[in-house]
C-alpha cells in the first residue's frame, strides 16, 4: 500500500484546501483552477463537488464560522442582542478575507445563522413578532456588514486616494446648510462612528415601537 498516495478527493478536502488558500492568498488567489492545482487534479473534479466558486465560499466560510468561538450571550434580552451583534462584528474582523466575500454577496454559512437564532428569540421575549424581529436582525446585519466593508476600505487606501467628502467642492453644497456645516469635519465625525451606539439605538428603536 502506497501511503504517500493523496487522500481521495471530497467536499472535505476541497473546502480544507481552499480556506488554506484564502488565508495564505487572500479571494482574489482562489480559483477553481488554482484551486485543482493545488489539490494536483483537474478543475471538472473539483466542480462534481462544488458547483461554483460562490459555493466553494459559502462552504469555506461555514467551515471557519463553525470554528469561531462566539461568546455565549448573557443577560436580559436587549442587552443578549446588543452583545450578539458586537461578537459578531469582533469575530469577522479576525478573518482578513471575509468583506471580499460580503461583497460578492455570499452568505456567511450555516453556523452564523446560531446567532440569528439567539438574536430573532431575544427580540421575541421582548414582544418583537417574527417579522419584526427578522427586520431587526437584518439591519442589525447591515450595520456590522457595512462597517466591515468601511474599515477595510479605509485600511486599503493608498495616499493617492481620497474620500468622497476631500473632493467636493464646498461652494457645490452651500444650498445644503447641514451639510456645509458638517463637511469641513466630515473625517472626524466619520472616525467617531461608534457600532455599538448605532446598533443599540437600533435596537431600543424597535423595542420602543412596539
Amino acid at each position: 500500500m502506497d501511503m504517500s498516495a493523496p487522500a481521495p478527493l471530497d467536499r472535505d478536502r476541497i473546502v480544507a484546501a481552499a480556506v488554506t488558500m484564502l488565508e495564505r492568498d487572500g479571494v482574489a488567489g482562489l480559483s477553481m483552477r488554482k484551486l485543482a492545482a493545488e489539490l494536483g487534479t483537474k478543475p471538472m473534479s473539483i466542480y462534481h463537488h462544488v458547483p461554483n466558486k460562490s459555493a466553494l465560499l459559502s462552504l469555506a466560510l461555514s467551515e471557519i464560522a463553525a470554528h469561531i468561538p462566539w461568546e455565549p450571550p448573557a443577560g436580559a434580552p436587549r442587552e443578549r442582542m446588543i452583545h450578539i451583534a458586537m461578537d459578531m462584528y469582533l469575530k469577522l474582523t479576525d478573518i482578513p478575507w471575509i468583506v471580499a466575500i460580503l461583497r460578492e454577496g455570499t452568505n456567511v454559512g450555516t453556523p452564523a445563522l446560531a446567532l440569528a437564532d439567539q438574536f430573532i428569540t431575544a427580540a421575541n421575549e421582548l414582544g418583537l413578532d417574527d417579522q419584526r424581529a427578522l427586520n431587526l436582525w437584518r439591519g442589525v446585519w447591515y450595520l456590522v456588514s457595512s462597517e466591515l466593508q468601511w474599515h477595510d476600505s479605509v485600511a486599503h487606501r493608498t495616499d493617492e486616494q481620497r474620500s468622497w467628502y476631500e473632493t467636493i467642492d464646498p461652494d457645490s453644497v452651500a444650498a445644503l446648510p447641514a451639510v456645509a456645516r458638517i463637511l469641513p469635519d466630515w473625517r472626524g465625525y466619520s472616525a467617531g462612528f461608534d457600532l455599538r451606539e448605532a446598533i443599540t439605538a437600533q435596537i431600543d428603536g424597535a423595542i420602543t415601537s412596539e
